[in-house]
């Protein structure tokens, strides 16, 4: 999977807007950005296939994917709270298996992690209704609740290997000790259908 592609193309829309998102190491951001004239640019169709080929489409509220080279079940704004769900069950899962070891050693020193707070959507609102500005604030809604469980994740990741003695497991239990920090929740990943693969 090359990222995730938001989509904005209203009904009767001119333009067809596609902002690229992809992970960077701890994060995600913004990597390309295109609107394409879906009435004069003959080439439009092509355009979106190479946009979203090997990513997971996201559409923006109101978007239409109907005559797009668009197949399977693309994400939606709806997706992105549910993500945000999963980051919360997360951080619980990690603060309960944290608490869990201080008892179990009967640690008073040991430190939980402070985890980004959950992004809220009536923080990204385009200041146009315009197809760019709306896939634009979309994409940057995603990338922040990605970033958010990539960095929740982080913290569990960091907890699995005893730094000074290279013991594993440590503080995080067995079924939690996987060494590295997957792109989404399992759970999540599920809903996620990769064009051109899928």
């Amino acid at each position: 999977m090359r990222g995730i592609a938001v989509v904005d193309r209203q009904l009767d829309a001119g333009q067809i807007a596609v902002w690229n998102t992809s992970r960077d190491g701890d994060r995600a951001t913004n990597v390309n950005a295109v609107v394409i004239d879906a009435n004069n640019d003959p080439g439009a169709t092509e355009k979106v296939l190479s946009l979203v080929h090997r990513c997971v489409v996201l559409r923006t509220e109101g978007t239409t994917l109907e005559g797009l080279p668009i197949e399977g079940e693309a994400l939606d704004v709806a997706d992105i709270a549910a993500l945000l769900d999963e980051v919360e069950a997360q951080q619980s899962r990690i603060l309960d298996a944290i608490a869990d070891y201080k008892r179990a050693i009967r640690s008073r020193t040991l430190i939980a992690p402070t985890f980004p707070s959950r992004p809220s959507p009536e923080d990204f609102s385009p200041a146009e209704d315009t197809p760019s500005l709306r896939a634009l604030t979309t994409a940057n809604y995603f990338a922040r609740a990605w970033t958010t469980w990539l960095e929740t994740d982080e913290q569990r990741r960091r907890r699995t290997v005893q730094p000074v003695t290279g013991t594993s497991p440590w503080i995080m239990p067995e079924s939690m000790n996987a060494a590295t920090v997957p792109d989404f929740p399992a759970s999540f990943t599920d809903r996620l259908y990769v064009q051109g693969i899928g």
